[in-house]
C-alpha cells in the first residue's frame, strides 16, 4: 500500500452532529489527543482518546481517531475494534468504512477490506483512494478484472489526484504483464514512472528493460 494514504486515513474528524459530545473534558482529552497524533505522538494520543471514550462512550470523533492511532502502531485488529464502535453509532459514516478496509487490508483479510472498500465508495463521490485500496486487494486475489475497472476510473483525466493516478498507472501496468500483455504493461509502468511514482521505475528495469 503506498504510504501517502496514510494522510488520507488521517484526516481531522470534526465534531459533527452525529457522535458530539456535550463534555468539555471528553473535548480537551479530544483535541489534546489529536495534537499528539499530528506531531507523531501516538503513544499519547492513544492515551489522551481513550480518556475521552471513558467520559463519553459515544463520542465518535475519539473512536475514530483512537482507531486511527491504532492503525498508526499497526495495532490493526485494535484499529478494526474502534471502527466498529464508531460504525454501530453512525452506520452511514462511509469513511470509517474506508479506514476499517485498510486495517482488514494490513491483516489480509482481503475478501472483507474490498466489503469495506465498495460501502466506502458506495457513499463517497470523491472515491479514489478507496478504488486503489479495492483494486489492490482485487490484484492480490488475482481478480484482474475487477481491479483493472478501479484503475481505470481514478486514471480517468480530473478524477485522482496525481499521485492517485501514477499509482494506478503502476497497479494497472503490474496487472497487464501478468495478464501476457507486456508492451502496454511496461508503457504504464513508465507513465508512472514520469509522475514520480518511484516503485515504478524499479519494476520496470525488471520487467521492461
Amino acid at each position: 500500500m503506498n504510504r501517502i494514504l496514510f494522510l488520507i486515513i488521517f484526516f481531522p474528524v470534526s465534531v459533527a452532529a452525529i457522535g458530539q459530545t456535550s463534555d468539555r473534558k471528553a473535548m480537551d482529552f479530544f483535541y489534546s489527543g489529536m495534537s499528539s497524533c499530528y506531531s507523531k505522538n501516538y503513544d499519547r494520543a492513544l492515551i489522551e482518546f481513550s480518556k475521552a471514550i471513558q467520559l463519553d462512550s459515544g463520542f465518535i470523533q475519539a473512536w475514530e481517531n483512537r482507531g486511527v492511532t491504532k492503525f498508526y502502531l499497526k495495532d490493526y485488529a485494535g484499529a478494526i475494534d474502534d471502527y466498529n464502535q464508531a460504525l454501530k453509532i453512525n452506520p452511514d459514516d462511509y469513511n470509517t468504512y474506508g479506514r476499517r478496509a485498510w486495517a482488514k487490508y494490513d491483516l489480509d483479510s482481503l475478501k472483507e477490506a474490498i466489503t469495506d472498500f465498495s460501502k466506502a465508495i458506495e457513499g463517497n463521490t470523491n472515491d479514489a483512494q478507496f478504488r486503489i485500496g479495492r483494486g489492490e486487494a482485487n490484484f492480490k486475489l488475482k481478480q484482474y478484472q475487477g481491479a483493472l475497472v478501479d484503475f481505470n476510473k481514478v486514471i480517468r483525466f480530473a478524477y485522482g489526484s496525481r499521485e492517485q493516478r501514477q499509482e494506478a498507472y503502476f497497479w494497472r501496468g503490474f496487472i497487464k504483464i501478468d495478464l501476457g500483455q507486456r508492451t502496454n504493461g511496461c508503457l504504464d509502468l513508465k507513465k508512472s514512472g514520469k509522475m514520480g511514482y518511484n516503485k515504478a521505475g524499479e519494476v520496470y528495469g525488471i520487467y521492461c528493460q
